[in-house]
């Protein structure tokens, strides 16, 4: 939980188009030590003028509220059906992705692509990501919002492979801990339960978005993957992945969301040798929460807040 905060500024993508408008979205933003996911920037000058207000249920996704930051100029807002992503075409990453999980949203379907697409719905100017930008670098192409957890229909599984849900993942993370507990949400959405669940990366200071005359992109010291000589077609290497999972029995929605409520949160190195138990990565929203630079839960009231952010899960 962290105080709360005047608007921030994103661009928002709408689905169907590529037309970006300029919107506020309510916040709370807190004065934030450097961390080593994000070093606070400067506002851009001259600052841009005032959008619409995002309403609430714009998007289900976000019923728990976006995760808000001190340096909201490196976030463009894609909503889809499907998710939502905070995406950063700095580091050409996902700063975070959000999405309900429910039963209806597993299916039959399965696994559609064999590789990434790069995402239509991001403006023009934005490089976009492909597949190849991977192709040995020794990592994994690391869901945020998992294949697995959308099986109803083609459509959804394939909006899973755009690379904006994507980041460098070692193999061990990808396929161990992170996948162990993207089948333990399943699970639980298969039990009956509503998950509310928001993912991102942290990165090292060298990944520091810069918005700089200077090119506007990362420190050639931040490490990366992709073959091309110029940084800005490169992507950022996050040295952790986290989450955090809200769960409410299905169908009741947010007003369910109480003292007693269940959250996991979790932060996972990006390293080899992590092993597949998830549970020794748990910690409280609270901690993680210093550890990124993020505020969560953010339409939760501060008591509420305070109250479940402060305890780690220690569930089964």
């Amino acid at each position: 939980m962290r105080p709360r905060r005047a608007g921030w500024w994103l661009a928002l993508a709408l689905v169907g188009g590529c037309d970006l408008d300029l919107i506020e979205l309510p916040s709370r933003r807190p004065s934030l030590p450097t961390t080593p996911s994000m070093v606070p920037i400067p506002a851009p000058s001259p600052s841009p003028s005032p959008g619409p207000v995002v309403p609430p249920g714009t998007s289900v996704h976000l019923a728990l509220g976006a995760p808000m930051d001190a340096s909201p100029q490196d976030e463009l807002l894609l909503v889809k059906p499907q998710y939502v992503v905070s995406y950063n075409r700095f580091r050409n990453n996902p700063n975070w992705v959000a999405w309900r999980l429910t039963a209806s949203d597993i299916g039959t379907v399965g696994r559609t692509q064999r590789s990434f697409s790069p995402d239509p719905q991001l403006p023009p100017g934005v490089y976009r990501v492909y597949h190849r930008d991977y192709a040995g670098g020794g990592y994994d192409h690391g869901h945020l919002c998992p294949s697995g957890q959308r099986t109803a229909t083609f459509e959804d599984n394939a909006a899973t492979f755009l690379t904006t849900n994507i980041v460098p993942q070692r193999h061990a993370i990808n396929a161990g801990a992170w996948a162990s507990l993207e089948q333990w949400s399943v699970e639980r959405a298969r039990e009956g339960w509503d998950l509310f669940i928001v993912a991102g990366g942290l990165w090292d200071r060298a990944c520091a978005t810069d918005l700089s005359p200077a090119g506007n992109v990362v420190s050639e010291a931040c490490p990366t993957v992709g073959r091309s000589p110029d940084p800005a077609r490169r992507v950022a290497i996050p040295v952790a992945t986290w989450k955090v999972i809200v769960m409410v029995p299905h169908g009741r929605g947010v007003d369910a969301v109480g003292p007693e409520t269940q959250v996991v949160a979790v932060e996972m190195p990006n390293e080899a040798g992590s092993g597949r138990d998830w549970r020794r990565y748990v910690m409280t929203v609270d901690a993680l929460e210093a550890r990124t630079g993020y505020d969560f839960l953010t339409l939760l009231s501060r008591e509420l807040q305070a109250r479940i952010e402060a305890q780690p899960y220690q569930g089964n």
